[in-house]
């Protein structure tokens, strides 16, 4: 053993690694040079895999949601500023007038009461409150059963940015475009044709001169038809389901706040129904099923804001909205030339001729007019273009008062009380615009029919000029007082004429992809710029003073102002400030309230009859009974001030005064009692004797109250106000307003949701139990 060799450790640790390969010598490499580490063999290249393009009819929709931005790119890159606030609240302190006369919308609810009180909905929610109730309008008064506000309505939460109107209306659009593209093409029609029409009714004259609670329905209406037909597809192929489109559709009408256009809306979809169910003659039953499921859903989801808007609307004071026989109140036919050129008669509210722009509800084009004819000619869809035709002659004659055909309508429930003319436009241009898609695919797909459309167009010229003449005799009488009314007159009709001619020499293209573009291009085109026009009239920059919003935050608590200028009604919900004033459907007993002890020529909907007392000659003879009411301060505009005993200038700056009332009432007041608190919802008291708790916020089924936890009465004082027995000591009073029965309301609209999403979960259920299965056996066949 000692003459063995000895083995170091080291040594075994060498031998033990792997050798490194040795790679041959070659010719012109000596053999003595050493190991060498070998290359490794480069590894197999992945086979690319084809780029995926994107579907055509992604990018029609690519190319949709563009022509939306483009159409309103002057908002949204700054150059015109559409905020309502700037030129509805009178608290602008510089402006920058737009490049066009008039205003960009129509009718001042886009500020009064879609920005206002849709904004103190919003901000309720962000505080996880739903908006059941509004103190800081008159005396209070129900927030979502008011319904312009659309309280629950899922884009009112873009209100609380600041222009947060336009990204709504944006996104609307949007929807609204979508919603149509995805209905046309389930009617078969071609891509361009499909998209035409999206756009023209993503940009149309509703969305484009309105952007109050009217327009908020729109893009449920295409969402509602195309519903139906996917129930009608699953009823004829036999399939399940088919029916929650529908019930999503009919519950965001409702939502949206604005139930004369829903009514309106819903009216078409009947319509559809009808005509769908005539065409499945082996699957009716299945049909009738799922639109009765659908319908069913629909109700029991939008139960809680049909049950405040019915509760309201049932106590409320509807001023003009008050009925008249077979909806007899119509359009002046000599007003139906802007249907056909939007701006013959000027930009928007620039004059004072009875109904121009007042009463009128959007418009089409005489593009689409000219396509919409050309579709009712074309092969196939006879049934489809019968009731399209047949709906939009019924809502034009209602609109215009055509006689005979004009009360068709009238003849329904509650058409008395809506004014048609004004808000069912879109149930006007959406069969008009479908029906012009129609004419549009039928000139793509048949060569020959080209020269139907030049003959068309040919006409259609003609026609332009019977409109040009008609329109001249108004446009004269307004010449005098609207500045450049004469050159809006010719610069409709030179549009007008362009784009029939631009019609009709795409149809003349021969190859049918080609053509089929040129006339969509045509359309969007037109849309784009009809709807961008009343974005030039919006002021291109403003200063908005806050200062006299914050001294009435700083010292107004829990009482009341009256505006006589700064902060219209109904902006002091905007700023959660409580404004006597309002613009809106009030409560019945406010109403007459206000006619017995404060103003009796008010008409709370922002018109005062001429040559009636002015609210601030109103104020000053009634000071003490607005004293009685809890009015603490008086807003006036900087060169409107008020003098006499009872109140004190106590703010003043170049937009607004402020004037403070001597002897204004608390909110809250008990006699014999001393009130350590107060805020809007709660009162802490301390009486020396049993007392009755005066709280001068309207009373209104659904208030409730709680002293010191117990629940307590609330009976009705002076007609309007609440009020709650006291025993001696200290109290504390908390009060709650819930509509009468939205408990159950909410339980409908839960077992709704339920319904609703039963079958997603179900399915989804089903796809995780397998691969748990299939775990199961492989741990069970490795012995775990």
């Amino acid at each position: 053993m000692s003459g063995a060799p000895q083995i170091r450790a080291d040594e075994v640790l060498v031998e033990a690694l792997p050798r490194p390969l040795e790679r041959p010598t070659g010719p012109h490499e000596p053999p003595g040079s050493g190991p060498r580490l070998a290359r490794r063999p480069p590894l197999p290249r992945r086979p690319s895999l084809p780029r995926r393009r994107p579907s055509a009819d992604t990018v029609a929709l690519v190319v949709l949601a563009t022509a939306v931005v483009l159409a309103n790119l002057p908002a949204l890159l700054g150059l015109f500023d559409l905020d309502p606030l700037t030129f509805r609240a009178k608290l602008t302190e510089a402006l920058v007038p737009g490049l066009l006369g008039g205003r960009p919308t129509i009718d001042p609810s886009n500020g009064f009461n879609s920005q206002a009180i849709g904004h103190l909905a919003a901000l309720d929610l962000l505080h996880l409150h739903l908006p059941w109730w509004n103190p800081y309008e008159g005396t209070g008064m129900p927030l979502l059963g008011e319904t312009q506000s659309a309280g629950l309505f899922p884009p009112t939460l873009l209100t609380i940015f600041a222009n947060g109107q336009l990204y709504e209306h944006l996104l609307l659009e949007l929807i609204a475009g979508i919603c149509t593209y995805r209905l046309a093409r389930r009617l078969e029609l071609a891509r361009t044709a499909a998209l035409a029409g999206a756009v023209a009714f993503a940009l149309c004259g509703k969305f484009a001169w309105f952007s109050d609670a009217t327009v908020n329905p729109l893009p449920f209406l295409p969402m509602l038809l195309l519903g139906v037909e996917r129930a009608a597809d699953a009823a004829r192929s036999g399939r399940r389901g088919g029916w929650r489109l529908l019930a999503v559709a009919i519950a965001l009408t409702a939502y949206a706040g604005f139930p004369e256009v829903a009514y309106a809306d819903l009216l078409m979809g009947v319509a559809w129904v009808a005509w769908r169910a005539g065409t499945l003659s082996g699957a009716r039953s299945l049909f009738a099923a799922r639109i009765g499921l659908g319908s069913a859903t629909g109700v029991m989801l939008a139960a809680p804001m049909l049950l405040a808007m019915f509760d309201y609307l049932s106590r409320a004071d509807l001023v003009s909205h008050r009925g008249a026989h077979l909806g007899s109140r119509h359009l002046p036919f000599a007003e139906a030339p802007q249907l056909l050129m939007p701006y013959v008669f000027g930009p928007l509210n620039t004059n004072r001729h009875p109904g121009l722009w007042v009463m009128v509800g959007g418009y089409l084009s005489i593009v689409l007019v000219l396509l919409a004819l050309l579709g009712l000619a074309a092969h196939g869809r006879r049934g489809l273009k019968l009731m399209l035709g047949g709906w939009a002659l019924l809502v034009f004659a209602h609109m215009y008062g055509v006689p005979g055909l004009g009360n068709v309508l009238g003849v329904l429930p509650e058409m008395g009380r809506i004014q048609f003319y004004r808000y069912a436009t879109a149930a006007l241009e959406l069969p008009v615009i479908l029906l012009a898609a129609i004419g549009l695919d039928d000139v793509r797909r048949v060569e020959s029919h080209s020269w139907r459309v030049v003959a068309g167009a040919g006409a259609a010229m003609l026609g332009v000029g019977a409109v040009a003449l008609s329109a001249h005799g108004v446009v004269g009488a307004l010449a005098p007082t609207v500045p450049d009314v004469e050159d809006f007159f010719r610069a409709s009709l030179v549009w007008a004429l362009a784009t029939v001619a631009a019609v009709g020499i795409a149809a003349l293209v021969p190859r049918a992809r080609l053509r089929g573009m040129l006339l969509a291009g045509v359309v969007i085109v037109d849309a784009i710029a009809l709807f961008a026009v009343p974005q030039f009239s919006a002021p291109r920059a403003a200063r908005i003073d806050l200062a006299p919003v914050a001294y009435l935050r700083r010292h107004l608590g829990d009482q009341r102002f009256l505006t006589l200028g700064p902060i219209r009604p109904n902006y002091g919900s905007y700023f959660r400030l409580a404004s006597i004033r309002l613009d809106d459907f009030p409560p019945a007993a406010y109403a007459r309230f206000v006619h017995a002890r404060l103003d009796p020529f008010a008409n709370f909907v922002g018109f005062r009859a001429p040559g009636v007392p002015t609210p601030r000659q109103v104020f000053l003879r009634h000071l003490a009974a607005y004293e009685a009411v809890g009015v603490r301060y008086v807003t006036t505009g900087p060169r409107a001030g008020l003098s006499g005993p009872g109140f004190q200038l106590v703010f003043s700056d170049s937009t607004a005064r402020i004037y403070r009332v001597t002897h204004a009432a608390p909110l809250a007041s008990a006699r014999g009692c001393r009130v350590i608190s107060s805020s809007l919802d709660s009162v802490r008291l301390d009486c020396s004797r049993p007392s009755t708790l005066v709280r001068r916020e309207t009373w209104f089924p659904g208030w409730s109250a709680h002293v010191d936890g117990r629940p307590a009465p609330i009976r009705r004082v002076a007609g309007l106000f609440q009020a709650v027995r006291l025993p001696a000591g200290v109290d504390r009073v908390s009060f709650g307003f819930m509509p009468v029965g939205m408990q159950w309301a909410l339980l409908a609209a839960l077992a709704g949701c339920a319904l609703l999403l039963l079958p997603t979960a179900r399915g989804a259920v089903a796809r995780v139990r397998i691969p748990r299965r299939a775990r199961s056996a492989v741990l069970a066949g490795a012995g775990c």
